[in-house]
């Protein structure tokens, strides 16, 4: 694993992969040092990856008999660099003839990258998926303007530098960060660089680890919490006074926060959280954006249609909101000490 430090390149290009040529357009000309649009490009793009929470870390398969192409050409830039644009040439064919073959792979612009942080090298290959825009064009007759609309299908993105996938090389010692996506390759579903071109093992992205902490969560709240609301929302503010502390859930926290008096339920979730493959020691990270929108509010929804979206913090305090059970078996719902209703 390796942490972002200043960057000094040694080489980038470009190249195009569109499904209808019959080749890569490979540029036969490096990125110019003082070309300095390409290269910022190049190293927010770097920056981005870094911090994704859909990069994960992974490393080559190097047995002999399972090893990938692309491997063996990544040695070969490792042993002499100036072999960069050559042996890169090579993953890059393969990844055009995954396009041409494989209908749901989608046309790009690549990014071969060799840089240095730290006095050593690393190997970057992005990939922009094609974008298909509506654009206008000024066409000039004579003493007129013609301005039309036409559609065109190219790279095109944003300053925010996101690539969608590809992967960054710790040469000396192959460290691999990888953004991956999965696509229909031979009528079956395949992340294209860790099962295809590179032939990884990986581990999960910070992304993937959250997705399958709350899917853990959610089927033990239907299966064994059921309808208890208050239950549920003590399980999100374990979470969310967690999260708030260090930007991280801590499983071991959140369980001892949500199930200190069911020692019973706390056991079921620790042992389904390790079966999908989340020990109780995982620290998984947990962008703002998620945090907001799903621990720091409770959705409560009546068979009649009533909705109350109610803060995490108020449950557990009788000042603000309570939930207490008729005798008819019905439930009633008492929101106190409001100031003033807004509609």
């Amino acid at each position: 694993m390796f942490e972002i430090s200043k960057m000094e390149f040694i080489s980038s290009y470009i190249c195009e992969l569109n499904s209808y040529d019959d080749s890569p357009i490979i540029s036969n000309y490096y990125v110019e040092q003082d070309d300095s649009t390409s290269l910022t490009f190049i190293e927010n793009t770097i920056y981005n990856f870094l911090i994704s929470a859909d990069m994960k870390w992974s490393y080559f398969i190097e047995e002999e008999e399972m090893c990938s192409k692309a491997y063996k050409d990544i040695l070969e830039i490792r042993e002499n660099l100036s072999s960069f644009k050559k042996k890169s040439k090579e993953i890059i064919n393969e990844y055009f003839n995954l396009i041409k073959d494989n209908i749901g792979v989608a046309s790009g612009n690549m990014i071969g990258s060799l840089f240095e942080m730290d006095n050593l090298p690393y190997l970057a290959m992005f990939k922009y998926n094609h974008k298909t825009m509506l654009v206008s064009n000024v066409e000039r007759l004579n003493d007129t303007n013609n301005i039309t609309i036409s559609q065109r299908t190219s790279l095109f993105t944003s300053n925010k530098c996101k690539a969608d996938e590809g992967f960054i090389i710790n040469l000396p010692a192959l460290d691999i960060a990888i953004i991956d996506k999965k696509y229909e390759i031979n009528s079956e579903k395949l992340f294209i660089l860790q099962d295809v071109i590179l032939l990884l093992k990986s581990e999960r992205s910070e992304k993937e680890k959250l997705d399958v902490f709350n899917k853990v969560t959610k089927n033990l709240e239907e299966k064994y919490i059921g309808d208890d609301i208050e239950k549920k929302a003590k399980i999100k503010k374990a979470v969310k006074d967690c999260v708030l502390d260090d930007g991280t859930v801590r499983v071991d926290y959140v369980m001892d926060k949500a199930f200190d008096d069911a020692e019973q339920l706390k056991n079921i979730y620790e042992s389904t959280l390790e079966k999908s493959g989340i020990s109780k020691t995982e620290s998984i990270v947990v962008p703002n954006r998620v945090l907001k929108s799903k621990f720091q509010r409770q959705k409560i929804t009546t068979e009649t249609g009533i909705e109350i979206n109610v803060p995490i913090d108020y449950y557990g305090d009788d000042s603000k909101i309570q939930f207490i059970p008729d005798e008819n078996g019905t439930l009633s719902i008492v929101i106190k000490n409001v100031k003033n209703i807004t509609t």
